[in-house]
């Protein structure tokens, strides 16, 4: 099978590799589409040479392994990207990615999706509704990132919300938030970004260069922001976030900063504010997911700014880390 094979740092090839098989209790999945997420990014600096990434996709079934039963092959489906014990009270609560046997699917434990082929688990898998299509299906693992976020705040009707960052889980928070009829101000520099926001329902977008974000929420809904959410993850942006929200608000931390930053605690304990750090997101999220984009909730659709097959992989790969004004960009197989 072809698949975009990380050989050096940062660097992708495309390159025949042999087709897995099932092992018992699991199942194949023919990839139809896989997403290139901000973390293959940074992690393509980590990860061994011969990894095959890819975590965010959606396919159908291809093969049962021995023991398997309950799929049938050709079924469309999305996967958790990992594999569990299965037994643990984490699994049994369907929150697998805290069992202590937790095996990840595209990080390095497990050969990833942007693959034609990839191996799931049977539990960690849901169909995929009729009126849903594999390049939305593929949207599901980040917009449960955001959902999984979103309901660690106080997000409702009329909550004046701020959303710091405009890259995909940026938007799909957005999307989320927007969803439970709040007001939302993005902070994004990229132009192309802000206008994919606007356009996804914010009510105003903020460059962080050139005006105070928690300012034009104020002007616009009387409040400062009860909700911050960090969607960059870089050093400063949780400073940042704390720096803008208002008394006795809450800011979720949804951007993933792998070195050392430095905050002012200050800033937090004068407004007593509440911190929360997400991580991940449930089967039930995966599930809420699948069903807001069966009704028809939000536009997805404007989400996807470029789908490249597998050939192209590298070199939107390689593109995705300069400044841009994408959105969620697909392998497509």
């Amino acid at each position: 099978m072809r698949a975009a094979v990380l050989r050096e740092a940062g660097r992708l090839v495309v390159e025949e590799v042999p087709r897995p098989e099932p092992e018992p209790g699991e199942l194949l999945v023919r990839v139809r589409d896989c997403g290139i997420c901000g973390s293959d990014l940074h992690a393509a600096h980590t990860l061994s040479p011969g990894t095959v990434m890819g975590h965010e996709f959606a396919g159908e079934v291809a093969a049962l392994g021995p023991g398997v039963s309950g799929w049938r092959v050709g079924e469309p489906v999305v996967a958790l990207p990992y594999m569990s014990c299965g037994g643990c009270v984490a699994c049994r609560a369907g929150d697998g990615i805290r069992c202590a046997a937790v095996r990840s699917i595209g990080l390095g434990e497990l050969p990833g999706a942007y693959a034609e082929y990839v191996r799931v688990q049977p539990a960690s898998c849901l169909r995929i509704p009729e009126r849903v299509g594999f390049r939305a299906a593929a949207l599901v693992e980040p917009l449960a990132v955001a959902l999984h976020g979103v309901r660690m705040a106080p997000v409702k009707a009329g909550t004046s919300c701020l959303v710091v960052g405009a890259g995909p889980i940026g938007l799909t928070t957005l999307l989320w938030c927007r969803d439970a009829g709040a007001a939302v101000v993005v902070s994004e520099p990229a132009e192309g970004r802000a206008a994919l926001a606007r356009r996804l329902g914010a009510a105003a977008t903020v460059h962080p260069g050139r005006e105070h974000a928690g300012s034009r929420l104020q002007a616009l809904t009387g409040r400062d922001p009860e909700v911050v959410f960090e969607c960059v993850g870089v050093r400063g942006t949780l400073n940042d976030a704390l720096a803008q929200a208002g008394v006795r608000a809450t800011v979720v931390v949804l951007g993933v900063c792998l070195g050392a930053d430095e905050i002012v605690p200050g800033l937090a304990v004068l407004k007593e504010l509440v911190v929360r750090f997400a991580l991940g997101y449930a089967k039930s999220e995966f599930a809420a997911t699948l069903a807001a984009l069966e009704e028809r909730r939000f536009d997805v659709d404007a989400l996807i700014t470029d789908v490249v097959g597998v050939d192209g992989a590298p070199l939107a790969f390689e593109a995705l880390t300069r400044p841009t004004a994408q959105g969620k960009v697909l392998i497509e197989f």
